[in-house]
């Protein structure tokens, strides 16, 4: 199937499920425990129509980072003593192929993403 049908296959189906329905009160809902918790709720807002942007014209990455994420919540919420977190996350087949320097900027990188997910759970969770 080419790009093209693939977009318009995914919108029909946001369409028919009510997604777009789902996506309003899910911000909604968002919001009105952001306010409990004294949170900012404009700023909530923001990021969850970024994700709801990422999920609908990024669908790839959005679903990468959401299995990252899950990944990340799996080793902090593991018993287990995860003495280097980063390279659990690794593909180490990937870097197995990487020069030294295209090696460390990978890690650098897995890094980052990895402490803005672990940011992104402890304000979710705490």
């Amino acid at each position: 199937m080419s790009t093209l049908k693939d977009y318009a296959k995914r919108a029909k189906d946001r369409m028919k499920n009510g997604f777009w329905e789902q996506a309003h009160q899910n911000i909604q809902t968002e919001q009105q425990v952001a306010a409990t918790l004294g949170l900012n709720t404009r700023k909530v807002g923001e990021e969850s129509r970024r994700m709801l942007e990422r999920q609908i014209y990024d669908y790839n990455g959005f679903c990468e980072e959401q299995e990252f994420y899950a990944k990340v919540v799996e080793i902090l919420e593991s018993d287990e003593l995860v003495s280097n977190p980063i390279m659990r996350l690794a593909d180490r087949e990937y870097m197995s192929r990487l020069d030294p320097a295209e090696r460390q900027s990978y890690i650098s990188k897995l890094a980052s993403k990895y402490r803005a997910a672990v940011e992104k759970y402890r304000t979710l969770h705490h």
